[in-house]
């Protein structure tokens, strides 16, 4: 009898240390959950485990949790009962490293030792962005999970909050050509996910999106880089626009300078914990002053004849081109599209905040672009398409610049009068 007071005693020990584990020793007080959602990207698939999580959460002493705030991660399916079953009998098929993982160490090592971090991802892959917004399953998965976390926390006594999810799709609507309005249709999805996050949560703060890049352009069947109308373009143009023009949209990073497996579709694992620390570090800015200025995209393109000068936004640190983390590609990465289907960009270099790209010709009518290039069937910083311009700063990660296409703004007697520039007679190419 008194053996089986025992084994009891010691079961609740168990169990009691268990729940401590899940609920940070009830020390928390604030719930702050980031989501990473999209396609394949965001799951992960391929990615070779660098985080043991399975201890994830005992690591963290009970601060870092997925969906549920419970200690089980990487059990994805859009469907609640497929991922009840995969978890009842560990079916690991689909356990890849994800960006969620080093994003919610980073957060949970940041912030304070009263908050817990909720990290997960949904989605599905190889879908396009009309069947992952509202009214899909996916989406409805998602809030459910949303929804599921926030119930949890508030059962333990904690506010819950959500600064913002992570955005990685857009792959399949290259391969896929499904010429939708993605730019409408991400504008789209990031109003109903506030709206939606908001009704669940009763934050006054928005849900910010984190926006990636997609990078594929040299897989896609029909990609022509000098083409004038290029629709590989079209995706990463509106995701860079997004970031730069929508309050909504904040810059997490381009993936085109790390690893993919094989150098084809999908991040290898230490190149998903990269995008975690750069997503993490958005996330932060978002938390501690509702939004984020990272990133390094143009927002000036002007041209005077035969010259082109790009001006890049303002964040700290120094532009340079980098060539050993990226391997350098024809003009780093630049390039000048005639209205009939030709590269007439002959040089690039760098003035201050500016790119200075010097063409065989007079640009009038033409395009400037960034990361039009690549070898067939490849992606990464190896082959794909890529460029070598990066923002280097102390104080924070390297940013590197979003590929874009853009067009053209002609101007007169500007370039070569106003001295502010200092394109001619002082420019030195830095490279």
């Amino acid at each position: 009898m008194r053996r089986n007071s025992l084994y009891v005693w010691l079961l609740a020990m168990v169990m009691a240390a268990g729940l401590t584990a899940c609920d940070g020793g009830a020390r928390q007080k604030v719930v702050v959950c980031v989501p990473v959602y999209g396609q394949s990207l965001a799951l992960g698939e391929e990615a070779q485990l660098v985080t043991d999580i399975g201890r994830l959460t005992e690591k963290w002493q009970g601060r870092l949790v997925g969906e549920g705030l419970d200690d089980s991660f990487g059990y994805y399916e859009d469907y609640g009962w497929k991922r009840w079953l995969k978890r009842l009998v560990s079916y690991g098929n689909r356990r890849y490293e994800n960006s969620a993982y080093r994003m919610g160490e980073t957060l949970a090592a940041a912030l304070g030792s009263d908050t817990m971090v909720c990290v997960f991802a949904g989605g599905r892959g190889g879908t396009p962005i009309s069947l992952l917004v509202k009214g899909s399953d996916p989406y409805q998965a998602l809030m459910d999970d949303i929804r599921k976390s926030y119930d949890e926390a508030r059962r333990q006594g904690m506010e819950f909050f959500v600064p913002a999810l992570c955005w990685m799709q857009g792959e399949s609507d290259m391969f896929d050509y499904t010429r939708v309005d993605y730019k409408a249709l991400l504008r789209q999805f990031a109003a109903d996910i506030n709206k939606d996050v908001k009704a669940i949560t009763g934050q006054q703060r928005d849900v910010r999106i984190v926006g990636y890049q997609s990078c594929c352009l040299a897989r896609c069947n029909r990609f022509a880089p000098e083409s004038y109308d290029c629709y590989e373009m079209s995706v990463p143009q509106a995701q860079m626009q997004l970031i730069r023009e929508d309050s909504l949209f904040v810059a997490g990073t381009p993936v085109y300078f790390l690893d993919f497996v094989d150098d084809r579709l999908h991040l290898d694992g230490k190149s998903q914990a990269a995008v975690g620390q750069y997503h993490a570090a958005a996330v932060l800015d978002i938390v501690r002053s509702g939004t984020s200025c990272r990133g390094l995209y143009p927002v000036k393109v002007e041209a005077e004849g035969n010259t082109a000068v790009i001006e890049f936004n303002e964040n700290g640190g120094t532009l340079d081109f980098d060539t050993v983390t990226v391997v350098k590609v024809l003009n780093y990465g630049f390039s000048v599209v005639t209205p009939d289907n030709r590269d007439i960009a002959r040089k690039v270099s760098l003035c201050g905040n500016r790119v200075v790209i010097e063409c065989g010709e007079d640009t009038k009518g033409c395009k400037v672009r960034y990361g039009a290039n690549g070898e067939k069937y490849k992606s990464g910083r190896r082959s794909g398409a890529r460029g070598n311009l990066v923002r280097k700063s102390e104080a924070q990660l390297p940013a590197w610049c979003y590929m874009f296409d853009e067009p053209m703004i002609v101007i007169k007697s500007r370039i070569t009068d106003n001295l502010q520039y200092g394109l001619f007679g002082s420019l030195k190419n830095k490279v």
